[in-house]
């Protein structure tokens, strides 16, 4: 029965700020402490990204650090035009995860992921469109509506063919050589109902 999944901040200041800094003494204290904690985020960020069903991040506000991630993990990203992006750890000595370094490289490619790590720069939702970060960047008041109605597009689709492409574009991400199989998974859709229904 689920057709899209959209995620968002609480409210409409943020999608989320990153990881809060004066709670680094205590739950990044060491590297010990640090990889429970980032072993928390990481599971959370790639069962994200490896939902089956079509995901869409609504972006109101900043997005930034691990807030950032959580977006990347997303198939689809729709932000207001005051949105601002980044991973500014640079600056606190930090590295950003490999699964989570993967997703973003996915999105806006190496080059581009490195100058975003490298610089630490907070980008406006212009330069994020540029970047590709996001899909779409509309005005602030229509986020919510833009966001909501891209869902309902989706939720119109056939269930299984949005399931199958997701899982086809991510398969095309492995540079291992498709099987005859999986080649042959495409053409599964016609003993479906989705295709019944559509073709009627």
């Amino acid at each position: 029965a689920i057709r899209c999944v959209v995620v968002r901040g609480a409210g409409h200041e943020a999608f989320a700020a990153g990881a809060d800094i004066s709670e680094f003494k205590n739950v990044r204290a060491d590297a010990k402490s640090a990889k429970q904690y980032g072993d928390l985020v990481t599971g959370t960020v790639v069962a994200l990204a490896n939902c089956p069903h079509p995901t869409l991040a609504l972006i109101e506000g900043v997005c930034i650090g691990g807030g950032l991630e959580i977006a990347a993990a997303c198939d689809l990203r729709i932000c207001g035009r005051s949105s601002r992006f980044g991973i500014p750890i640079s600056r606190l000595g930090l590295v950003v995860g490999y699964p989570e370094l993967e997703l973003l490289i996915h999105i806006v490619g190496r080059p581009t992921a490195l100058e975003i790590l490298y610089e630490g720069r907070i980008l406006d939702a212009e330069t994020a469109l540029e970047k590709r970060l996001v899909n779409r960047a509309v005005p602030d008041g229509e986020v919510e509506a833009e966001a909501l109605a891209t869902a309902a597009r989706i939720a119109e689709g056939a269930p299984l063919v949005a399931r199958w492409h997701k899982k086809f574009a991510m398969r095309l991400a492995d540079p291992a050589t498709l099987t005859v199989a999986e080649l042959d998974e495409a053409y599964d859709c016609y003993d479906t109902e989705d295709y019944r229904t559509g073709t009627r």
